[in-house]
């Protein structure tokens, strides 16, 4: 087998929030043919906590649970993003689609959706959400601010 030589780039941010737009698309298509309605009105956020926990209880294989991690991550990004002055980004140290506040705050959706379906309702998506919209840490939660280490902090000087 050949190797290519040449490493793959990274997504631009245009390119992620394209994707993670289709994603969130996909995923209010899909679970409406399961029975839900999801849409862009952030007064049913709470909806989507509703939805893992359902989705969790069903004991879907490993695959379902990352496609549907995918989409409601995809979604929950998406109704932070249309909602407020944040914006999809690609986080190449994460490996990841983030959304990333004007401040430079990120915030990892998917991963908070995986929190959730794993790990059960200590992980509120709603808190996450309300959290992008008013930059208050919701009570009992905290968000924490990743600054580079010393030396890129330091090279950036230079």
């Amino acid at each position: 087998m050949r190797r290519n030589s040449q490493q793959e780039q990274p997504p631009s941010d245009a390119e992620t929030a394209e994707y993670m737009r289709s994603l969130a698309e996909l995923f209010i298509e899909h679970t409406r043919e399961d029975g839900y309605s999801f849409d862009w009105d952030p007064a049913f956020i709470h909806h989507l906590d509703n939805y893992c926990t359902e989705f969790a209880a069903s004991k879907p294989p490993p695959e379902v649970v990352h496609s549907a991690i995918m989409g409601a991550g995809a979604y929950l990004g998406e109704m932070i993003v249309r909602n407020s002055d944040w914006k999809w980004v690609y986080c190449t140290g994460e490996n990841a689609a983030a959304v990333e506040s004007p401040e430079e705050l990120r915030g990892y959706p998917h991963n908070k959706v995986a929190k959730r379906i794993h790990n059960g309702d200590e992980h509120d998506l709603e808190a996450f959400f309300k959290y992008a919209m008013a930059g208050e840490a919701p009570g009992g939660t905290t968000a924490h601010v990743i600054k580079p280490s010393w030396w890129q902090r330091l090279r950036s000087r230079a």
